[in-house]
């Protein structure tokens, strides 16, 4: 995918990955990521992602699932989809999160992916969340601007 740097992940006590998180990664990498998203999963005329795959996260979330969750609050009318969130509100945004304040925001319409990595105190933090979600929103809505 063009990564810059190699990424290192958790293991468990067998060694295989902890897919959950504890994945360490540049910003510029964790970006690269999304561009792949954006690129329907095509790196330099190779594929490295399938298509279908992209496509299922960005459409087969369950809204009901979702508002019975704990998260709800967060994001009313959101979905959650192969560990990648989706947020429909100002035009479909798929993003991941992480605790301490990582993201990765992939807006496939208007080409912008965001990457954020921070070191909040707290896992999860609400007014930071929320922070970080009004700042996204006004940058997608500022490009949008004619």
């Amino acid at each position: 995918m063009g990564a810059e740097h190699s990424a290192y992940i958790t293991v468990d006590r067998l060694g295989a990955p902890r897919a959950a998180g504890g994945i360490c990664a540049t910003v510029r990498d964790v970006a690269r990521v999304g561009q792949l998203m954006i690129a329907g999963g095509e790196y330099g005329g190779r594929r490295v992602l399938p298509a279908s795959w992209i496509e299922d996260i960005a459409v087969s979330g369950d809204p009901e699932a979702w508002a019975a969750g704990d998260f709800a609050a967060y994001l009313p009318g959101a979905c959650y989809r192969s560990k990648w969130y989706v947020d429909d509100s100002s035009g479909p945004l798929l993003f991941a999160l992480g605790i301490h304040g990582q993201y990765l925001f992939v807006d496939r319409e208007r080409r912008l992916v965001i990457a954020k990595l921070s070191s909040q105190a707290l896992p999860l933090d609400s007014e930071g969340i929320a922070l970080t979600l009004l700042a996204v929103s006004t940058i997608r809505r500022t490009l949008s601007a004619p």
